[in-house]
């Protein structure tokens, strides 16, 4: 399992062709969800139609072709770009938290956006925007190799591994990869601590948990899988080699230090980015799964604020949970005896159990913080092995929803967020 495999060209090529078939399709879909389905915030026009004595007034659509709504790199600018942008080009928000104050932008964390802001100094011709969306789409690429490679690192055949691409491509939100957002970022930096990390490489793959940890908060669970197969392959004994390592795994924590004394300096508190979330951005700390248990009691379509559909969340849910216990119970001997596959089973576990751990009563977000666990789709494909009808449901699941989520972001609709 921890032998460092290599990529042929044709699997690279393979990989891109997919990803680019996916996004030509999901801006296809994104095509015809703004010509057959209202705009969240802009009023649907009727007109009357005379012809039709059973349907007098009916809700105006393009005719010609020409007439349709084209998909434009504006459509691609919602809901948290606007904040990473902000931030790429203007910094964040200089106030003291103790002072009155909006919503801060210190709770998105710094390495995206310094990334746009680097990017466009190399390149200046091209807008913000732009920079972002290249950048997404090329960390998604570099993220489906490394992807891939601890697909095959981790006992599945070539094919399968495929079918973990694609499934993680198929996934709901997985618009959010390819948009300014820090989905693909992460998922980058989770694949290469994961690999690096099951190959004994850990310079590597202390750097990048280290870094994935000023991309998105769940990247402590990154850098805790390094720390874990570190103490696993190395046990404790005092070399120069183990002390150099020890050494290479405390500067890991650096790129967070670093962002909380600039949280200090722009808002004099180090942890503003975590206490701003409950002041301004309600995220809560609170039990985990509360905001399922609530929905089981308190079944809801959508929120009043229209930020969160509750059947899609808990259906997404659902489906994550049930695979994740089912893989559990099939393979229990094995995650028993062997305490690196549980180390990443666990791994997994908390990159779902940190999104239900924010908010006691709605499930905002769920659906997307979900989907950069690596293992589901592993495990996805493994329970379905021998079982070609169950991997088509979930096939089917997620490309239904996928769609939906589609439609809704191209639409301007809250609850995909």
């Amino acid at each position: 399992m921890s032998s460092e495999l290599r990529l042929n060209h044709k699997i690279m090529i393979s990989i891109a062709l997919l990803l680019i078939l996916s996004r030509v399709l999901t801006l296809f879909t994104g095509y015809v969800g703004m010509n057959l389905f209202n705009d969240y915030n802009v009023m649907p026009v009727y007109e009357n139609n005379p012809s039709d004595s059973f349907h007098s007034r009916q809700l105006k659509l393009p005719e010609p072709l020409a007439e349709t709504k084209k998909p434009t790199i504006s459509d691609l600018l919602k809901f948290d770009t606007y904040s990473y942008l902000r931030i790429a080009t203007e910094g964040y928000d200089r106030v003291n938290i103790d002072e009155p104050h909006t919503a801060a932008n210190w709770v998105f964390f710094p390495l995206y956006p310094l990334l746009i802001s680097l990017a466009g100094k190399a390149v200046p011709f091209f807008e913000p925007l732009t920079i972002g969306l290249i950048l997404s789409n090329l960390f998604l690429y570099v993220a489906l190799l490394f992807f891939y490679l601890i697909c095959r690192q981790r006992g599945l055949t070539e094919p399968q591994a495929g079918t973990a691409v694609f499934l993680l491509l198929l996934y709901p939100s997985s618009l959010y990869f390819s948009v300014v957002y820090t989905e693909s970022l992460f998922l980058l930096l989770s694949s290469i601590s994961v690999y690096y990390a099951t190959n004994k490489r850990y310079a590597l793959a202390f750097l990048a948990a280290g870094l994935s940890t000023v991309t998105r908060v769940p990247g402590v669970v990154n850098l805790l899988f390094v720390a874990g197969s570190f103490c696993l392959d190395e046990g404790f004994r005092f070399t120069r080699r183990y002390v150099k390592l020890v050494l290479l795994g405390g500067l890991s924590i650096v790129p967070m230090g670093l962002y909380l004394l600039h949280m200090k300096s722009v808002s004099g508190d180090y942890l503003a980015p975590f206490h701003e979330q409950s002041l301004h951005w309600f995220r809560y700390k609170t039990w985990p799964f509360k905001n399922y248990y609530e929905y089981l009691k308190y079944p809801y379509f959508s929120t009043p604020d229209g930020w969160d559909n509750g059947w899609i969340a808990f259906v997404v849910s659902t489906a994550v949970f049930a695979i994740y216990l089912l893989y559990f119970i099939v393979h229990f001997k094995v995650l028993i005896r062997d305490m690196r596959q549980l180390l990443f089973y666990v791994y997994g576990a908390m990159l779902i159990v940190i999104p239900f751990s924010s908010q006691p009563y709605y499930m905002v977000s769920v659906v997307r913080y979900m989907m950069v666990c690596i293992p589901l789709y592993l495990y996805l494909v493994s329970l379905t092995a021998q079982r070609e009808n169950g991997l088509r449901f979930f096939q089917m699941l997620f490309m239904i929803l996928n769609v939906i989520i589609t439609v809704g972001y191209f639409n301007g609709y809250y609850f995909v967020i």
